[in-house]
Parts: structure tokens; C-alpha cells; sequence
């Protein structure tokens, strides 16, 4: 998945480069080792699936300004690719709720809270304290709040 591959490659901890041996542990435990013990081969399956299921989890807890170093990396149909694969899968759903969690909270916390503007100075009854609610400050969905945190178009 596109979205998974642009958090490993633009990561500079050196765990990142553990998602393509970490694929290849979990399909074939035994490559480049000798298994004395027939439970081994399972511990290290079952380990390599956890560690590539959990991998971009730590890459992407290690960026200290992830929106800012992957702005401009993704595109909307990688983002669209992300939260739709979320949606059925529990680890990638996880991920999903970080990033969310990481989100710039002035950002969202803004867009998503319809902003009430005072027009009493137009209104003749302004004395009661007439609001208007701004329609294009209606609720973003997780789509479009993280392609505004990654700056995708």
C-alpha cells in the first residue's frame, strides 16, 4: 500500500528498514537460519507478522513533524486507498486513529467545529445576539482531514 510504503521511506530510524525482511520472516521463517525446534518456526512467524503489522505504527510515532515531512508525499487516491483498507482491517484502523490523534489539533479543531459569527451589526435585532452558521465549517471526514494535514490537493 502506497500510503504504508511513503511512512517507511521517509522515516530516518533504521527500524523503517525492517518492513521488507519482516514480510519475508513471516512467509518463510526459516530463510537464512537453521530451526532446531519446530515451535521456533512458528515463534518466528508469528513475531515477523506482529513486528510488519506494527512496523509503521513506531516509524510513524517516531516522526516529530510527520505532516510537515510527508506533506506534499501522498496523494488523495493513496489516502482514499488508506482509510478504505481501515475500515476492515483492525491494525490498519489503529494507524488510522494515531495519525488522527496527531493531526495538527488547531487545524482540525477548527474546520471541524462550525465557527457562529455575531452579525448584530446588520441585523436590527441585534440586541438578541443573532447568529449565523458558516456552511463551509461543516464536520470534515477523515478523507479530506488528513489530506489537509498532509497537504494533498
Amino acid at each position: 500500500m502506497k500510503f504504508i510504503d511513503v511512512i517507511f521511506e521517509n522515516s530516518q530510524i533504521k527500524e523503517a528498514k525492517l518492513y521488507g525482511p519482516s514480510k519475508k520472516a513471516a512467509e518463510r521463517p526459516e530463510t537464512g537460519i537453521i530451526i532446531q525446534t519446530p515451535a521456533a518456526f512458528h515463534v518466528i512467524k508469528d513475531c515477523a507478522i506482529l513486528a510488519n503489522k506494527y512496523l509503521p505504527h513506531f516509524v510513524f510515532g517516531h516522526y516529530a513533524n510527520p505532516f510537515e515531512v510527508l506533506k506534499g508525499k501522498l496523494t488523495r487516491s493513496d489516502i482514499i486507498e488508506f482509510v478504505n483498507e481501515a475500515n476492515s482491517d483492525i491494525v490498519l484502523h489503529q494507524l488510522l486513529m494515531l495519525i488522527l490523534a496527531k493531526t495538527d489539533k488547531s487545524i482540525t479543531a477548527q474546520q471541524q467545529q462550525p465557527i457562529i459569527s455575531n452579525t448584530a451589526s446588520t441585523d436590527p435585532y441585534g440586541d438578541y445576539e443573532s447568529f449565523n452558521i458558516n456552511p463551509n465549517n461543516i464536520q470534515l471526514d477523515t478523507t479530506s482531514i488528513l489530506c489537509t494535514a498532509f497537504g494533498v490537493v
